[in-house]
């Protein structure tokens, strides 16, 4: 993971109570991954976006940005918004490679933790 850093891409919000989570996922996963493997980016609102994470890996070395959507599904802002961003960082910063993962809530191990979740709420 020396020339990688994992991005964790979230949608942004004015409300900084909105960013706690994601700020409590992003320290732990620098705990277990290692504090220079982890940023997160937001897509708008607030800072940092992910042309600032770009640059900061460019200048910290790095040669490969894994991007991993912090969204529940594929919509218009991961068919459109987002793969610009992407093109963007790409233009701006040619010297990285930088993919686009799925959104994480499509993986199946996330499905199958809501499901988990929501049958523990009915059961209660």
């Amino acid at each position: 993971m020396a020339d990688k850093r994992l991005v964790l891409l979230a949608h942004g919000s004015k409300d900084t109570r909105w960013q706690l989570p994601f700020n409590e996922l992003t320290t732990g996963l620098k705990e277990r991954l290692g504090v220079d493997v982890v940023r997160l980016a937001y897509m708008e609102f607030i800072a940092p976006t992910l042309s600032d994470v770009a640059k900061e890996a460019v200048r910290d070395g790095k040669r490969e940005l894994l991007v991993v959507p912090l969204f529940l599904a594929a919509g218009a802002h991961l068919a459109e918004d987002i793969p610009a961003q992407v093109t963007e960082a790409k233009r701006r910063f040619p010297q990285l490679q930088i993919e686009l993962l799925p959104p994480i809530g499509e993986h199946p191990r996330v499905k199958a933790l809501f499901a988990e979740i929501v049958c523990a709420y009915a059961s209660a």
